[in-house]
C-alpha cells in the first residue's frame, strides 16, 4: 500500500489545491493531508490580507466537505504551535507530522522546489513528488490571493467561498 502526505496552510483553500490534492491521491492508495495551523501566523496572514481570522476547525470542515465523495483521503490538523519558523523548525515540524499520520509515508507532495533538501534529510525513507511547480494547471497561490481576496473569490474551493462571500456581503 502506498502512503502518500499533502500538507499545507490552505490560507485560504483553493481550486489549484484541489486539483493538486485529488492528481496526488491518483499515485497512492492513501492520501493524509494535513492541514498546518500556527495562531500567531494565521491572525497575521488573516490581517495583513482584511479577512476574518481562519481557524483550524474551518478549514478542516472545507476539506472535508469538498472532498466528501473522495474515498482513502485522510484530513488532519497539525497545530504548530511552538514549532520555529522554517527553516529552523524543519525538525520538530517533520516530526509532528509523522506522529500525527501515525505510519510510514511513501510520498510527500508538493510545489515547492525549495523544500526538496529538507523532505529527504527528515522524511528519508519518503519520496518527494514536486507537482506543477510553475503553476501551468491552475496560476494561482493562496498569497495570490490574499493580497485581494475580493476580486479572487473564483478561486477559492466551493466550501469555503460562502464565508468570504458573506462576510464581504456584511461589511458593504
Amino acid at each position: 500500500m502506498v502512503i502518500g502526505l499533502f500538507v499545507g496552510k490552505f490560507l485560504p483553500p483553493h481550486k489549484g489545491h484541489k486539483f493538486a490534492i485529488l492528481e496526488a491521491k491518483k499515485k497512492c492508495d492513501k492520501l493524509y493531508l494535513v492541514i498546518g495551523y500556527e495562531p500567531n501566523v494565521t491572525k497575521k496572514l488573516c490581517s495583513d490580507a482584511n479577512i476574518p481570522y481562519i481557524t483550524l476547525e474551518q478549514k478542516i470542515n472545507w476539506w472535508k466537505k469538498e472532498l466528501k465523495n473522495e474515498k482513502d483521503i485522510i484530513i488532519l490538523g497539525e497545530d504548530e504551535t511552538g514549532i520555529p519558523s522554517y527553516p529552523e523548525g524543519w525538525k520538530m515540524w517533520a516530526e509532528r507530522t509523522q506522529k500525527i499520520v501515525g505510519e510510514n509515508i511513501d510520498i510527500i507532495f508538493g510545489s515547492e522546489l525549495g523544500y526538496a533538501p529538507y523532505y529527504k534529510q527528515y522524511f528519508p525513507d519518503s519520496e518527494y513528488c514536486l507537482q506543477d511547480v510553475n503553476r501551468v494547471n491552475y496560476n494561482i497561490s493562496s498569497t495570490i490571493i490574499r493580497k485581494n481576496v475580493k476580486e479572487n473569490l473564483n478561486w477559492i474551493i466551493d466550501s469555503a467561498r460562502p464565508f468570504f462571500e458573506d462576510y464581504y456581503k456584511n461589511k458593504n
